[in-house]
């Protein structure tokens, strides 16, 4: 993998600002939600039912030999996008077994869930939170507990469980509730409803990890996944592990977005003229008439050629101030105006089928969404934005290579 001229920052976007909108990034505040001791049929029809209709997507720990009569149920929850994970076979306390019995509780389990929902591995949670050394050695996978446990083992309101996890609630919380009662249904109602109008997105346990940039390791206690204190940090002895591995390798053998000579930097957030160069590049390097009319655009900046062409290209739109601020950081919303721009369909209507639906919809700005509903529509799908779409946090290299390559592709 060559390492040559400037890291060209990530993919498309660059301003895209209307008029007096001003758009400050950040990262977004994730939560997983998780229900035990299911399958049940009375219940967790209605928690997956309530779940849908916020546009969440919940984590269910489910005890294997309870599966058998509910399999329907079971693979309905997979078609919806929840995740099924196992809760043992028996939902026994697997401290008091040997070795050979915690192994089979979790086995019997996993081959039950593979059976019927097609798929192979499953996040692991033991009974009652039990994590001794011997169950640790022998479940074969993470062990994924909680931080937020409203009920704590006894017999609670959804009302006094829901003002426990709104009132401590924090970035990357695991919520642990069970759906298995009214009081449970209640809280989780309350719970969502609150959480996502302070800013909170809800997703899956395994989405929590992805989008955290963490691998979970066998026999390794998980009780949440907070935000790593340097998100733009990745280990580029890994880079062929990171998601985005072959769009990059796509970046490098086109020579369109490259490393600096130390590494990659795949999670390292795009300025507005690292993007446009990209852009530029993805699009042939063709030559503009003139030069950018920016009021910050020094003349022989190196970002110049590129930001004259995407101006005049329609691809990059100025704000009344007429200023281009090259170091500000890109948002995956302007990221995916960019690109719908580049490929000269904005005036053309999604109508042709159904796009990616995002657990935060609501949170796309005005100005963004027909073209986020276009590029779904178009056949583009995130491998690393399963449920929530973060329109506001800053676009990474990674998820910009992403988006060119499929660019590439589709142009």
């Amino acid at each position: 993998m060559k390492h040559v001229r400037r890291w060209a920052a990530a993919a498309v976007l660059v301003l895209l600002l209307m008029p007096l909108l001003t758009v400050d990034a950040g990262a977004a505040k994730l939560v997983a939600i998780t229900f035990d001791d299911g399958p049940n049929q009375t219940w967790t029809p209605q928690v997956v039912e309530a779940l849908n209709q916020r546009g969440v997507k919940g984590t269910f720990f489910m005890v294997g030999s309870w599966v058998a009569t509910k399999e329907d149920l079971v693979r309905s929850m997979v078609q919806q996008g929840h995740q099924i994970a196992n809760h043992t076979w028996e939902h026994l306390n697997l401290t008091g077994l040997d070795p050979q019995e915690v192994r089979l509780q979790a086995e019997r389990s996993r081959a039950k869930l593979e059976e019927v929902t097609g798929q192979q591995d499953f996040m692991v949670r033991t009974p009652f939170g039990v994590r001794s050394q011997t169950v640790l050695n022998n479940i074969d996978s993470p062990l994924i507990l909680w931080s937020q446990d409203p009920a704590a083992g006894k017999q609670v309101s959804g009302e006094k469980m829901a003002k426990s996890v709104i009132r401590s609630i924090k970035d990357g919380d695991i919520i642990l509730l069970h759906d298995s009662t009214q009081e449970n249904l209640d809280a989780a109602c309350r719970i969502i409803d609150t959480l996502q109008a302070r800013g909170y997105d809800f997703v899956t346990v395994d989405e929590l990890f992805r989008l955290r940039g963490v691998t979970p390791q066998k026999g390794v206690i998980y009780k949440s996944v907070p935000p790593a204190a340097d998100p733009q940090a990745y280990d580029e002895s890994r880079l062929e592990d990171h998601w985005a591995w072959p769009a990059i390798s796509v970046m490098e053998e086109t020579g369109i977005m490259t490393g600096d000579g130390e590494g990659w930097h795949p999670n390292r957030y795009l300025t507005r003229a690292a993007a446009a160069e990209v852009l530029w590049r993805a699009a042939g390097e063709p030559r503009a008439r003139g030069r950018a009319d920016f009021l910050d655009v020094p003349k022989n900046a190196w970002y110049a050629s590129a930001v004259a062409w995407a101006e005049e290209a329609g691809v990059i739109q100025g704000t009344g101030a007429g200023r281009f601020s090259p170091s500000s950081p890109v948002t995956r919303q302007q990221l995916y105006v960019m690109v719908d721009r580049l490929l000269g369909r904005g005036s053309l209507s999604a109508s042709a089928g159904e796009g990616q639906t995002f657990e935060d919809s609501f949170r796309i700005s005005d100005w963004a969404k027909e073209a986020v509903e276009r590029l779904g529509v178009l056949g583009f799908t995130s491998q690393n934005d399963r449920e929530v779409f973060r329109p506001q946090d800053p676009a990474t290299r990674a998820e910009a290579a992403e988006l060119v390559a499929w660019y590439l592709e589709t142009r």
